[in-house]
């Protein structure tokens, strides 16, 4: 009897950790975005994968392959989420000749709040793991529809969930954050407030925090952080459920309850996610409902400019060429000489101010226009989340400017009230022609309607002191 009760505790963990489909595993190096790296990958592929359809995804931070693995087979059983396959990204390190570690790098992929981690999982991660095949053969495809496509991780790889489908929500829609550290790492902290302030995204969100969530109190608490984001994403119209849990700084509660969000992720995963509305009254002041950004023109040169024209084009200016564009992205010989307007200072409309960018600051200033035609007392007075580029006025006196993470509107007063966001993230030049608002993002032209326009005439109502 004894024999049998060792020979059954010996089998006990064997039985834990058996799946009915393969694991595989891919060892990284020499990555172009994180530069002398090395790290695995575990890629789980469920029986049910015949290999004839891409295969949705679960893309998991640090070591939870077992746990996704797990519920991947009793929810495609079940019939509740479609045929997966998990990626599971370990972070990298670097070591030295004596295979020392020198560099652990998990804090500066995972914590960012810029698209460079989604640019490694897109750019080479993915595209290795396709190029791998299953013991019987079967080739390894994996959809690139965003609703087909989730994510998540644990304290940091709980922020990087969240960050990797916000910089890039046409690759991920369903995110599942644990404990995620939105606090003053690298900036997770100013989430809440550009989640407040940013067009929501097609995104559906989990988090679970613990109620003693702290890891150091010098960075504050995780769990106070992690209220803040679910009542901003509330607020922002996403569709977004949580659990708090009893507990410390620790990812086993989030891991038990795993299945249970996964089901919910994917409840409606044969309709897709739609996009919420915000309460932002200042951004529903400025977007129309349900009017988007049309893409009119790709392979738009680096550098490329644009500037006012009329009430119907603008101008882009690529290299030493100008071209009038028109909203249906025609693009026709400018007659006669024009002169092209300061990008990076703009006339306030009746033209008692103006605003002039401070290259690699995120302010603007704003001088006052004197009768002599000078620039007076001047004042650090737009403030931005990121460095500033292009700016322009719209007739309310609002400041749209041209940044990193979409084009940042302030109001009179100088305060970041509405973020637009566009496909290609970053926005390198805007420009107005009537309501229609022009702006060059990831090297195409896009074009959007809105409730604003950028025609000045007279002075707009002061908003006081506010």
């Amino acid at each position: 009897m004894k024999r049998f009760f060792t020979l059954l505790a010996l089998l006990l963990p064997l039985a834990t950790f058996a799946y009915n489909g393969e694991m595989l595993t891919l060892k990284m190096h020499d990555s172009k975005i994180y530069p002398g790296t090395e790290r695995e990958v575990k890629i789980y592929i469920p029986r049910q994968y015949d290999a004839s359809t891409p295969a949705a995804l679960i893309l998991g931070t640090d070591s939870q392959e077992k746990v996704l693995a797990e519920c991947i087979d009793s929810l495609v059983t079940e019939g509740a989420m479609p045929v997966a396959i998990a990626v599971v990204v370990r972070p990298g390190r670097i070591h030295n000749a004596k295979g020392e570690v020198v560099r652990y790098n998990r804090s500066n992929e995972y914590d960012r709040m810029d698209g460079r981690f989604a640019r490694f999982i897109e750019e080479e991660v993915l595209p290795q793991v396709e190029k791998m095949r299953c013991s019987d053969g079967r080739a390894i495809t994996i959809s690139k529809e965003p609703s087909m496509r989730a994510i998540t991780g644990s304290s940091s790889g709980g922020i990087c969930a969240f960050n990797t489908a916000w910089q890039r929500p046409d690759m991920f829609a369903r995110v599942y954050a644990m404990c995620g550290t939105f606090v003053p790492f690298r900036g997770g902290d100013q989430y809440p407030a550009l989640v407040r302030k940013s067009e929501p995204r097609a995104l559906r969100i989990f988090l679970q925090d613990n109620d003693k969530d702290t890891w150091n109190p010098l960075f504050g608490s995780w769990f106070e952080y992690n209220t803040l984001m679910l009542s901003a994403l509330q607020f922002a119209g996403y569709d977004v459920r949580h659990q708090w849990d009893k507990g410390g700084h620790s990812g086993n509660n989030g891991r038990l309850i795993m299945t249970k969000v996964m089901r919910w992720l994917w409840h409606d995963w044969q309709s897709g996610v739609k996009v919420g509305t915000s309460e932002n009254k200042s951004l529903n002041d400025i977007i129309i409902p349900n009017e988007g950004w049309h893409c009119i023109a790709e392979s738009i040169a680096e550098g490329g400019m644009l500037h006012p024209y009329n009430e119907e084009q603008v101008i882009l200016r690529s290299g030493k060429r100008n071209s009038a564009i028109s909203t249906s992205g025609y693009r026709s010989k400018i007659k006669g000489r024009v002169a092209l307007s300061d990008p990076y200072k703009a006339l306030y409309p009746g033209g008692a101010h103006t605003a002039v960018r401070c290259e690699g600051s995120n302010w603007v200033w704003q001088y006052i226009n004197t009768a002599d035609g000078n620039l007076a007392h001047g004042q650090e007075f737009y403030y931005l989340y990121t460095d500033a580029g292009q700016i322009i006025f719209d007739a309310q006196g609002y400041l749209y400017v041209a940044t990193s993470v979409g084009i940042q509107i302030c109001d009179q007063n100088g305060r970041v009230r509405a973020i637009l966001s566009l496909p290609g993230g970053s926005v390198e030049s805007i420009a107005f022609a009537g309501n229609n608002l022009f702006a060059i993002s990831g090297g195409k032209l896009y074009v959007r309607k809105l409730l604003r326009s950028g025609t000045h005439q007279g002075t707009p109502k002061s908003e006081g002191q506010g």
